[in-house]
């Protein structure tokens, strides 16, 4: 067991492929600087989950950073919960880490550097001291903390730096952002979110709401300029290049030894690995080299080294696929053969093409674990399956009524989702009989479900279908027989999304076509 490992956790979303890349980049940044034994991220959207990213961890201590902006409902509620965090019947297995549970970063004082870091940034040539600045929040009722972490920033900005003003603007509170030219008096106004990662509100709202443009989607000016005052808005603060700083000083705070030197952090998790790569020197033998499927991925060992490819592409000659690098990998695979970003890691939509030829070890761990975020692990340990009605007892907030799904629906649902992954299920749907006609499509699903990568639990965007779909899709207006190609898979809100599309067909509303 090593010594201490980094868990970055954050909400990532299955709607918006911005979300989880700061994320992703600042992990990255983080593992080059070695002091960690293991560097992971964990997602309350993505994958890996958090409560999956554990079981990716062999080390005496783990560091658990939340990427969010305030204490809020996900770091005081969500994240210990899913973590185990302080529940005596999950807690305590042999082999578990220390948890150790920071503040979350956007609350730590350095990101007040961050912030205006960021201003001077963009401002070019404007001196700090003309220029005013503005840190714009959410703003909630539901959550005063969120603006109090706002105000926290504006005062120690107020006292620390040399901007001629400095305020607060909210989305959904006074001071508004739209009321900018009436709360400020300089002819420059910095503007920074903070937010962790761009996307609706930063991309779209904020600008629209600046004045700066009347058409988000076609970009907006830096600086733009509104009745003769010029608005330098910036992107996402979370995204900035001095936040992996702010995450290593939150471990280091509580504790983290920072001036360890690590030479390479470990991709999957070692006992694990070991298991994995045995399995795959022991597949049968053709043509002088082993293969084996794993999900939607094809591994060959060739004396050596292994190459990775898609299993559609079996049979294709290595020089006519395009091949990847290993080290961004990470990226490439969150998006399909359109470009369309993926939802969840089993969907069958990887991307076809590429080959990943003279791998070693460690670099076909890390290339497996991006496509398959601890599928090595939950292969290796065969945890006991959870069924869906135990997961849907976890929920709170809006997710809650998930709980109240008939099994029928949730046969539907799963046919509807889950017959689209490359992951074999294994937890079951709810808690009694089936009809006869569920059943049977249940017996067949299993039948036919031969992947050698297991789904012992399900998934975040599981349940959000069973919210989505479930919640909305009696009252659509229109129901589309066949999913609209320009929807993307992840927005579960449209009725021409293809998940929502399968979901009407299992039930039999719409005609099922190939």
């Amino acid at each position: 067991m090593t010594e201490q490992a980094l868990v970055v956790a954050a909400h990532g979303s299955h709607r918006n492929p911005d979300s989880a890349l700061p994320t992703l980049s600042h992990v990255e940044a983080i593992r080059d600087r070695g002091c960690f034994d293991q560097v992971r991220t964990a997602f309350w959207k993505e994958s890996p989950s958090v409560r999956d990213v554990l079981r990716t961890i062999d080390a005496e201590t783990a560091y658990v950073v939340p990427l969010f902006v305030s204490q809020g409902y996900f770091v005081d509620q969500v994240l210990p919960r899913e973590f185990d965090l302080g529940k005596d019947d999950l807690a305590g297995e042999p082999t578990a880490p220390e948890m150790v549970y920071t503040d979350p970063v956007g609350t730590h004082p350095a990101m007040t550097d961050v912030v205006a870091a960021r201003a001077r940034r963009y401002l070019d040539d404007v001196p700090e001291e003309d220029a005013a600045l503005a840190v714009v929040g959410h703003g909630t009722e539901r959550n005063p903390n969120s603006a109090d972490a706002v105000y926290d920033h504006v005062e120690a900005l107020r006292d620390h730096t040399a901007f001629a003003e400095v305020d607060a603007l909210f989305m959904d509170e006074a001071p508004a952002v739209e009321d900018i030219l009436d709360e400020f008096d300089a002819d420059d106004i910095a503007v920074v979110p903070l937010f962790i990662a761009d996307g609706f509100h930063t991309r779209d709202e904020i600008p629209e709401l600046l004045g700066i443009t009347d058409d988000p989607r076609s970009g907006y000016p830096v600086p733009g300029t509104v009745d003769g005052r010029r608005i330098w808005y910036t992107s996402a603060v979370g995204t900035d290049r001095l936040v992996p700083d702010v995450i290593l000083e939150r471990a280091g705070d509580a504790g983290a030894d920072l001036d360890r030197d690590v030479e390479q952090d470990q991709p999957v998790r070692p006992d694990a690995a070991e298991a994995f790569l045995s399995w795959l020197d022991t597949a049968p033998a053709e043509n002088g080299s082993h293969s084996r499927e794993w999900g939607d991925l094809l591994v060959t060992v060739e004396k050596d080294t292994y190459e990775l490819r898609h299993r559609d592409d079996h049979g294709a000659a290595q020089a006519t696929l395009t091949e990847q690098d290993a080290e961004t990998f990470r990226w490439f695979v969150r998006t399909d053969d359109d470009g369309r970003f993926r939802p969840f890691a089993g969907e069958r939509s990887l991307p076809t093409g590429w080959v990943l030829p003279g791998l070693n070890a460690r670099e076909l761990l890390r290339a497996v674990a991006a496509v398959y975020p601890a599928g090595i692990e939950m292969w290796a340990d065969e945890p006991a399956p959870v069924s869906f009605r135990d997961v849907a007892a976890r929920q709170t907030g809006m997710y809650a009524g998930v709980s109240d799904l008939s099994n029928t629906e949730l046969d539907n649902l799963t046919t509807a989702v889950c017959g689209n992954c490359a992951k074999r299920r294994e937890w079951e749907d709810g808690d009694g009989d089936l009809s006869a006609d569920t059943a049977e499509r249940a017996a067949v699903a299993t039948q036919t479900t031969t992947s050698d990568l297991p789904c012992r639990e399900p998934c975040s965007f599981v349940v959000a279908a069973a919210r989505e779909i479930l919640a909305t899709d009696s009252i659509d207006e229109q129901r589309p027989d066949q999913p609209d190609a320009d929807v993307p898979p992840g927005d579960l809100t449209q009725p021409a999304n293809r998940y929502r599309v399968r979901y009407r067909q299992a039930r039999g509303v719409t005609q099922i076509s190939d």
